[in-house]
């Protein structure tokens, strides 16, 4: 017997268990360990897991969230689908149950006026891409996800500006507040970051009249990373780097099978014609400083048409490349790129 139903603490278990199933990458192959299945959820004010169940058996996973956003200037409403998983075997022979969780979903999600839907998916993940544009959604822009392992050396002390928080955050508002997906009340997710010890700070340098700005986030107490794969060449650079990291300042590569700690850097800002130049320093710095903190990996997320955001190049590095995948609930258009990346998300 199949059926859907919104997911309650007592799931957690099982819902790690499907979890468990689904590692993030294809060269490199991570699977992510949290202990709550909940906490993303627990980051937004109207939020649900909805799970479909065969029998006695977890076959699908689908959360959402309710969200209050600027649509071309305008205060809207939008719905946000995150942590779509199915269980393998149900999963690869797509079965229909799926798509009855979907239609559910969009069921609650029109019922609470959202104007359309959004969710970000791996690009090469094929089995959530199939599911999303089956239903409808297209993808509306991609953004990056550049991994970096931290780097020995000496810790520079920065600047995190907390004790300047709002004026931080009105500051960054200003940068940002054209952008469609942009939540309303903007500065919600750094102050309740802050308040949870995720925010770290926000990081500058000036220079010349250029400079670069970064949020640095801790989520070493959320969750933590474990390599299922590596690709041998990367293997073979570590058994290089790995020795040479406990005396020089070079990266060490994780191992197949080891936990990593991870320091997430959100909403970069650069400006002026020297700004992505000090984006880099500014992110070697913050490197050098997680090392000593115990931090294994840094993540670096921007929009590939982010007007204040540029990539600087590393040696290693790995980019994960991620759809925004949209579809309309009412009869309206879909927003335009530029979007907001809502740390909430990701």
């Amino acid at each position: 017997m199949f059926r859907i139903r919104e997911a309650t603490p007592a799931d957690n278990d099982a819902l790690l268990g499907l979890e468990s199933q689904s590692p993030q990458g294809t060269g490199i192959s991570i699977l992510i360990d949290r202990d709550d299945y909940f906490y993303r959820s627990r980051l937004h004010d109207r939020a649900k897991v909805m799970i479909a169940e065969e029998g006695d058996k977890l076959v699908g996973i689908m959360a959402f969230a309710i969200k209050d956003v600027y649509l071309d200037g305008e205060k809207d409403r939008a719905a946000y689908f995150f942590d779509l998983r199915g269980e393998a075997t149900y999963r690869r022979s797509m079965k229909r149950g799926l798509f009855r969780l979907w239609k559910a979903v969009l069921e609650e999600m029109d019922a609470a006026d959202a104007a359309f839907i959004y969710g970000h998916v791996k690009a090469d993940n094929n089995d959530s891409m199939n599911v999303s544009t089956k239903m409808g959604a297209r993808a509306a822009a991609t953004f990056d996800i550049l991994s970096l392992p931290t780097l020995p050396g000496q810790a520079v002390p920065l600047d995190d500006h907390l004790d300047r928080l709002d004026d931080e955050v009105a500051r960054l508002r200003e940068t940002v507040e054209t952008r469609n997906l942009l939540p309303v009340v903007f500065d919600d997710a750094y102050k309740r970051g802050a308040e949870l010890g995720y925010l770290r700070g926000i990081y500058r340098i000036e220079r010349n009249g250029s400079s670069a700005q970064l949020s640095v986030w801790d989520l070493s107490k959320i969750y933590r990373g474990r390599v299922l794969h590596m690709p041998m060449s990367l293997r073979l650079l570590g058994g290089v780097l790995n020795p040479l990291a406990k005396a020089l300042p070079v990266p060490r590569i994780p191992r197949v099978g080891e936990s990593m700690a991870y320091m997430t850097l959100f909403d970069p800002v650069c400006i002026g014609p020297q700004g992505t130049r000090l984006l880099k320093e500014l992110i070697q710095r913050i490197r050098r400083n997680a090392y000593h903190e115990g931090i294994d990996i840094l993540t670096y997320f921007a929009y590939c048409d982010d007007p204040n955001a540029r990539h600087p190049r590393f040696v290693p590095e790995k980019v994960l490349h991620y759809n925004t995948m949209m579809r309309p609930i009412r009869d309206s258009e879909l927003p335009t790129p530029p979007f907001y990346l809502d740390i909430r998300d990701i």
